[in-house]
C-alpha cells in the first residue's frame, strides 16, 4: 500500500493566491502572474514538506453545474472569476503538467465532486489522505484516513483538519457538516438554509436529531414553536440546501488511473521551461533543490553541474563595468560620442530577510559601448537633472537603443515623459523574426540558446564592479545617498535614504547583463544581415515596436453606458431563448452540456444525424446547422450560443478592462504573435469581435471617439490577399480586373463561367467569390463543394475552369510548393520565413496540409508585412503633420482612428496616400474609408 495522496482543490488554490499576492507581479511582457506564483509556492511547500506518492488537482468545470438544476441561484452572489485570474488558469494547469500532476475537470461538476469520489476510494490504497482546500463543505470528507489542509491566511497560514479538529472548531461531526450548512445555508455558495437558524440552534437539533432528515421526521415534536414554524416553512428548501451542500462520491472516474500516476521521474526541464516562461528564478531554483532532496527526477543533468560548467566557460571571462550612482557624473556624459546604449527595467526588492519594510528599486539600468553604467531611480525620472540627462539620451535619433521588450521599457519611459526614439534593437522581436514558429520568448531562452549559458548562471560568476560614488567636500552625508520607496502592502511608505553601499551589492548583478546584452545584440544583428531581412526589422518589425506602444497607451474610449445598456439586453434575450428552448424540448436541462443537450435532441427528439465524437453525439454548430430545418429549436439553441459567447467574451469582461482614469480599453498587441507574421491581440483580445452579425456589430458600437474627438475613421485594404496574388503570380487578367475598378469576383465568374461581365447574377458572384479565396487558402473539391452545397464533381469543374482561365496562377502556386519542398521554408515579399516542418513527413494529410501553407503564408504573410509597413508610414505622417489624431485600434486589415471632424478630409489623404503607397505592387492596392460616431461603420 502506498503512503500518501495530496488532493488539490485548484480553483480554491488559484483564488487564494490570486487575493494573496498583488497584482503587480508579472513578467517583464506585462502577464501578471500573481496567482501563478502563490499556487507554484503552495505545490513546492506541499512537495517538499508532505512528500506524496500521488498529486492530483480537480478544477471546477466550465458553466452550469448539476448544483444550478436542483437551484437556479446556486452561487449567484458569487462575483465572476477577474480576467486577470482568467488569463493565469491555463498558465497553473500548464505548472502542474510541468510536475507530471494530474489534472481532472468533468462537465457539469464542481472540484469538490472530484475530490470526494477520489476521497472515498482513496482509503482502499492510500494510507493518508489530504485534500488542500479551504471550502467548508470540503470538511464533510474528513475520517481517520482523510484530512483537509485548510488556507487561513495568504497561501503560507494553513491548518489541518482531522476529526478532531473538526469537531473543536463546529461542534460536530465531519460527516455532519452537509447538514449543519443546510440548515444555516452558507453565503459564499448562495445556499439559503433555513431563514431564522443560526450554528447555534443548527448544532442543537443535529445533536438532538442527527441529520435534516431525522429532524423533520420528528418536526411536530419540536416544543418551540417559532422554530418548528421556521422548520416547517423552509422544508422544501432546507431538503434543497443539503443536496447543494452534499458532495458527489460516486463519479464516473477511472480512479485507479490516478492512483496509478506515481509522483515520480520528474522532468526537470520541462519545469525549467515553465519557470522560464514565467520568469520565476528564484522558485526555479527552489524546485531543483526540492526535486533533487526528494529524489524524485528523472534529469540526469540534477545533481550534476558538469553540463552546465561547460556552457558558463564561455562566458568565463572576467568582466569590468564601471557603475556610477551620484548624478554629477551622468550629467557629464559626452551624448555628442554615444553611438548606443543597452537600456533595461529594474523592479527589485532589496533587504527582504532583514526588515519588515524591504526596500523596492524601481527604476532604469542604462550602459554605453564603453562598459560604462548607471542606475537611475524611479524617483529621478521627472524633473532632476539626472532624468532630464536620461530624456535627452533616450529621445536622441542617431542612438541606438538596445534591450528586450523594448515595447515595455518605452510604455515605462512613457510614464515620465520620456520618448524612446532611435533605432531600436530589440532581443525579443528579432528573436521571434528568426524563429517563427515562436509566439513568444523569454530573455533566459535567448540565452540559452545564442550563449548556452542560463542568466542565473551567468550572473553567478565573478566581475570586477567598479563604483564610483563622489564625495562632496563638505561631508554631507545627504549627497552620498540615494532615495528609493519603500514596497508596504497597505500604502506606500514615505520616500526614505539609503546607503549606495547596498544598492552597489545589490545591484551588481543586473549590470553584468549589459556584457550579457552587448553578446547578443552582435549576435542578432549579424543574423538580421544573414537571413537577409534588413528591410523587414529596419523599416517594419522595429519602428513598429514604438507605434504599438503609443496605440496601447492611448487606447480606446469605450461607452459605457451603452455597454451597461446592452448587457442587460442580451440577458433578457438570453433568458427568453433559454425558456424558448425549454418548451420546445418539453424539459429543463443544462443548454451547455454537451451530453445533456445531445441527450435531448437525439435521443429524447429523435433528431437524425451521423456525426459522433468519441464520447456521444456531435453538437457542434455544423452539426446544428446541417439539421437546421429539422426542428425550430435547433435556430434557437445556435441564437442562444451566440449570445452567450459574445455576452461571456466581450460584454462581461470589457467593462472591467476600463481604466477609470480615462475611461478606455488598453489591449496588448504581439506584433509576432503568429506564424505568417499577422498581428493578434489579448486582454482583450479585439481581433475576434465579429464583424458580419448583427449582433457582433452592436458590441462594436461601444467603441467610441474619446473626449476632445468628434468621428471614428476605419480604413480597411480591400481585398488585399488576391491582389497580392495578382501581383505574385504575376497574372495580366488579374491585374487588369483590379486596376481598372472591377469587381474581382463578378469578373471571375465571367472569366470561369463564359458570359459578359454584366450578365453575372449574385448567385454566380458568390461562387467565384468562394473559389478565388479558396483558391488562397488551398481548397480542396470537397472544400468548395462543402462550401456551396455542390456536387464534388461541378467543385473539381469550377477548380479546373479558374486554372484555366488563370494559367499564371496555377504555375505560381506549383512553384510555391517545389520551392518549399527544396528549401524547408516559404518567404513573403519581405523576406519573412515560416517553415513547413509538414512537408518532410510520410503521412500524406499533414503534407497537403504543408503545401497549402506553402501556398497560402506568402500571400497572407505579405498582406501582413504591407499592414504594418502602411501602420508605420500613417503613424510617422500624422506626427509630421502635427494633426491631432490617433490610431487606437488595429484589427487584421483594418486601421481605426479618432479625429476631430473638421480634420477628416486632411486625414483621409494622409490615410490613403499612407496604405496605398506603402508599397508599389502590379495590382494596385486600395483602401475603403468609412467614418461615423462609433465603430459601428
Amino acid at each position: 500500500m502506498s503512503s500518501k495522496i495530496i488532493l488539490l482543490d485548484g480553483n480554491n488554490i488559484a483564488y487564494r493566491a490570486f487575493y494573496a499576492l498583488p497584482a503587480t507581479i508579472a513578467t517583464s511582457s506585462g502577464t501578471i502572474t500573481n496567482a501563478v506564483l502563490g499556487f507554484t509556492s503552495m505545490l513546492l511547500k506541499l512537495i517538499e514538506e508532505q512528500r506524496p506518492d500521488v498529486i492530483a488537482c480537480a478544477f471546477d468545470s466550465r458553466g452550469p453545474t448539476f448544483r444550478h438544476d436542483i437551484f437556479n441561484d446556486y452561487k449567484a452572489t458569487r462575483k465572476k472569476m477577474p480576467d486577470e485570474l482568467i488569463g493565469q488558469m491555463s498558465l497553473i494547469k500548464e505548472v502542474l503538467k510541468a510536475f507530471d500532476i494530474k489534472i481532472l475537470e468533468v462537465e457539469g461538476y464542481e472540484a469538490d465532486d472530484i475530490i470526494a469520489t477520489l476521497a472515498s476510494a482513496a482509503p482502499n490504497k492510500f494510507n493518508e489522505t489530504l485534500i488542500v482546500s479551504s471550502d467548508k463543505d470540503i470538511l464533510q470528507l474528513v475520517s481517520k484516513e482523510v484530512k483537509v489542509m485548510s488556507i487561513k491566511k495568504g497561501i503560507t497560514d494553513t491548518v489541518i483538519f482531522n476529526e478532531e479538529k473538526v469537531q473543536e472548531k463546529f461542534g460536530i461531526i465531519p460527516e455532519k457538516i452537509k447538514d449543519f450548512l443546510a440548515l444555516t445555508g452558507d453565503s459564499s455558495d448562495n445556499i439559503p438554509g433555513v431563514a431564522g437558524i443560526g450554528p447555534k440552534t443548527a448544532l442543537s437539533l443535529l445533536e438532538k436529531y442527527g441529520s435534516i432528515e431525522e429532524i423533520y421526521e420528528n418536526v411536530e415534536k419540536i416544543k418551540n414553536e417559532k422554530l418548528k414554524a421556521l422548520l416547517i416553512a423552509s422544508k422544501e428548501v432546507a431538503l434543497k440546501s443539503k443536496e447543494l451542500t452534499k458532495l458527489k462520491t460516486e463519479m464516473e472516474i477511472n480512479v485507479d488511473e490516478v492512483f496509478n500516476s506515481i509522483f515520480k521521474n520528474i522532468d526537470y526541464k520541462k519545469i525549467e521551461h515553465i519557470f522560464d516562461t514565467l520568469e520565476f528564478s528564484s522558485l526555479k531554483k527552489r524546485a531543483e533543490n526540492i526535486i533533487k532532496k526528494i529524489g524524485k527526477s528523472s534529469d540526469e543533468s540534477l545533481g550534476s553541474d558538469d553540463s552546465k560548467q561547460k556552457n558558463i566557460e564561455i562566458t568565463g571571462k572576467k568582466t569590468r563595468q564601471n557603475f556610477f550612482l551620484n548624478e554629477l557624473d551622468f550629467k557629464k556624459i559626452k551624448k555628442d560620442e554615444i553611438k548606443k546604449v543597452f537600456i533595461t527595467v529594474l523592479n527589485k526588492k532589496i533587504n527582504e530577510n532583514e526588515s519588515s519594510n524591504p526596500v523596492l528599486l524601481n527604476g532604469v539600468i542604462i550602459s554605453d559601448e564603453s562598459g560604462n553604467s548607471w542606475f537611475i531611480d524611479e524617483s529621478n525620472l521627472h524633473s532632476s537633472q539626472t532624468g532630464k540627462s536620461l530624456k535627452s539620451i533616450m529621445e536622441n535619433e542617431m542612438i541606438e537603443k538596445s534591450g528586450f521588450d523594448l515595447k515595455l521599457i518605452y510604455k515605462y519611459l512613457k510614464s515620465f515623459e520620456i520618448t524612446t526614439n532611435g533605432v531600436l534593437i530589440d532581443y525579443k522581436i528579432i528573436y521571434l523574426l528568426l524563429n517563427p514558429v515562436k509566439s513568444d520568448i523569454s530573455l533566459n531562452e535567448i540565452a540559452k540558446d545564442l550563449l548556452g549559458v542560463e542568466i542565473d548562471d551567468f550572473l553567478a560568476q565573478d566581475i570586477n564592479i567598479s563604483s564610483n560614488i563622489a564625495e562632496p567636500a563638505d561631508k554631507n552625508l545627504e549627497n552620498n545617498q540615494m532615495s528609493f520607496s519603500f514596497a508596504a502592502e497597505e500604502k506606500e511608505k514615505p520616500i526614505t535614504l539609503y546607503d549606495p553601499a547596498t544598492v552597489i551589492k545589490e545591484l551588481g548583478p543586473m549590470l553584468k547583463l549589459v556584457s550579457l546584452y552587448k553578446k547578443i545584440d552582435i549576435i542578432l544583428i549579424d543574423k538580421i544581415k544573414e537571413e537577409n531581412i534588413e528591410k523587414l526589422y529596419y523599416e517594419i518589425e522595429a519602428p513598429l515596436v514604438k507605434v504599438f506602444a503609443e496605440i496601447e497607451l492611448k487606447g480606446v474610449y469605450i461607452d459605457k453606458k451603452y455597454l451597461d445598456d446592452l448587457i442587460k439586453e442580451y440577458e433578457v434575450d438570453i433568458n427568453r431563448l433559454t425558456d424558448e428552448i425549454y418548451n420546445l424540448c418539453d424539459e429543463k436541462f443544462n443548454i451547455n452540456s454537451t451530453q445533456q443537450l445531445a441527450q435531448v435532441l437525439f435521443e429524447k427528439l429523435k433528431l437524425q444525424t451521423s456525426k459522433k465524437t468519441k464520447t456521444g453525439f456531435s453538437t457542434g454548430a455544423g452539426t446544428l446547422l446541417a439539421i437546421y430545418n429539422a426542428h425550430p429549436v435547433i435556430e434557437k439553441i445556435l441564437d442562444y450560443r451566440e449570445k452567450v459567447k459574445l455576452k461571456n467574451t466581450y460584454l462581461d469582461v470589457l467593462p472591467n478592462l476600463i481604466d477609470p482614469r480615462d475611461n478606455r480599453v488598453h489591449t496588448t498587441y504581439n506584433q509576432l504573435g503568429t506564424t505568417t507574421g499577422r498581428i493578434s491581440s489579448n486582454n482583450p483580445n479585439l481581433q475576434n469581435i465579429p464583424v458580419r452579425t448583427e449582433l457582433g456589430k452592436q458590441i462594436r458600437k461601444a467603441f467610441i471617439p474619446g473626449e476632445g474627438y468628434d468621428l471614428l475613421l476605419s480604413a480597411d485594404y480591400s481585398q488585399i490577399e488576391l491582389r497580392i496574388l495578382a501581383h505574385l503570380a504575376d497574372d495580366e487578367d488579374l491585374i487588369s480586373a483590379f486596376n481598372s475598378g472591377q469587381d474581382i469576383h463578378s469578373r471571375t465568374a465571367s472569366e470561369i463561367f463564359g458570359i459578359k461581365y454584366s450578365e453575372v447574377d449574385e448567385n454566380l458572384r458568390r461562387k467565384a467569390k468562394a473559389i478565388n479565396f479558396g483558391i488562397i487558402y488551398g481548397m480542396t473539391e470537397f472544400g468548395l463543394k462543402s462550401r456551396l452545397s455542390i456536387s464534388e464533381d461541378e467543385a473539381r469543374e469550377y477548380i479546373r475552369l479558374y486554372f484555366s482561365r488563370y494559367p499564371k496562377v496555377r504555375s505560381y502556386m506549383d512553384f510555391l510548393i517545389e520551392t518549399a519542398y527544396k528549401t524547408g521554408y516559404t518567404t513573403t515579399i519581405f523576406g519573412r520565413k515560416r517553415y513547413i516542418k509538414e512537408l518532410a513527413t510520410t503521412n500524406a494529410n499533414i503534407r497537403n496540409l504543408g503545401e497549402r501553407l506553402a501556398v497560402n503564408t506568402p500571400i497572407q504573410g505579405s498582406a501582413a508585412d504591407i499592414m504594418k509597413l502602411s501602420t508605420v508610414m500613417l503613424f510617422n505622417s500624422l506626427k509630421k503633420e502635427n494633426i491631432d489624431s490617433n490610431i487606437i485600434l488595429h484589427v487584421h486589415d483594418e486601421i481605426i482612428l479618432e479625429l476631430k471632424e473638421r480634420d477628416l478630409d486632411k486625414i483621409k489623404a494622409i490615410v490613403i496616400d499612407s496604405m496605398e503607397n506603402c508599397i508599389e505592387i502590379k495590382a494596385k492596392l486600395k483602401v475603403d474609408i468609412k467614418t461615423g460616431r462609433n465603430w459601428y461603420i
